[in-house]
């Protein structure tokens, strides 16, 4: 109990909750109750406060998503485009709302790169427990081929594996190949390093987000608010 008063207070304090963390606490308050013992009420609460305090000595809770931290390197950035304006688009391969809005901007997108609007930097969020998989292999896959209309192409693909539950390294790398994927494997943790400085930076806590770094920072998020937001870059002057 003293942990779970722990938990919840950090779920308020910043706003964010885990449904599994808020079922597991109903549980754990439910199993409390039914086993209370009214004459053992003094002891119960210095366990309380015993466990409370221990587990607030050892907690340390975080919002914002990160990919394993590593020694600084050389970084392999995946940006496109000239433009002094900086777009950094935080997407997941297995978030709905992602894998609708990247197919309802390509061509705005396109749009800025081209005229040398903007320069923007896709950013795979390490939302769900696959995410890592993904982010990865777009790297190598840029790694072997990098333009900008191939990784659009790309991006679309692996949205499309995500959503056909392609989970296992071995069968990701053959559904890539099957569809003339090339990749090449390299070290990706400075890279994933410099995401996490980005997270950070910009307190990502969801998917789909665009942040656009013109004139100041601004951030969106959500699919008509990211549409919407990227358009009125094309009437610059």
């Amino acid at each position: 109990m003293g942990a779970e008063i722990q938990l919840a207070a950090f779920q308020i304090k910043n706003g964010l909750y885990c449904p599994i963390c808020i079922v597991f606490g109903v549980l754990i308050v439910l199993l409390f109750l039914l086993n209370f013992d009214k004459s053992k009420k003094i002891l119960i609460a210095v366990c309380l406060i015993i466990g409370l305090a221990l587990f607030s000595l050892s907690f340390e809770g975080a919002i914002t998503p990160l990919y394993a931290q590593e020694m600084p390197r050389a970084n392999f950035i995946p940006s496109f485009g000239t433009g002094q304006i900086q777009v950094r688009l935080y997407t997941d391969y297995f978030c709905g709302p992602c894998s609708a809005l990247e197919p309802k901007i390509e061509k705005v997108l396109t749009e800025l790169v081209t005229k040398g609007t903007i320069t923007i930097t896709f950013i795979d969020t390490p939302i769900h427990k696959y995410s890592n998989l993904y982010a990865t292999y777009f790297l190598f896959i840029l790694n072997e081929k990098k333009t900008f209309n191939y990784a659009l192409r790309v991006r679309a693909i692996l949205f499309e594996a995500a959503k056909k539950k392609v989970t296992e390294t071995e069968k990701l790398e053959d559904y890539l190949k099957k569809r003339n994927i090339g990749f090449e494997p390299f070290d990706v943790r400075p890279t994933f390093n410099l995401f996490n400085q980005y997270f950070r930076e910009d307190k990502i806590t969801a998917t789909p987000t665009c942040v656009i770094l013109d004139r100041g920072k601004k951030s969106f998020t959500g699919m008509e608010n990211i549409q919407k937001a990227l358009e009125g870059l094309l009437h610059r002057n």
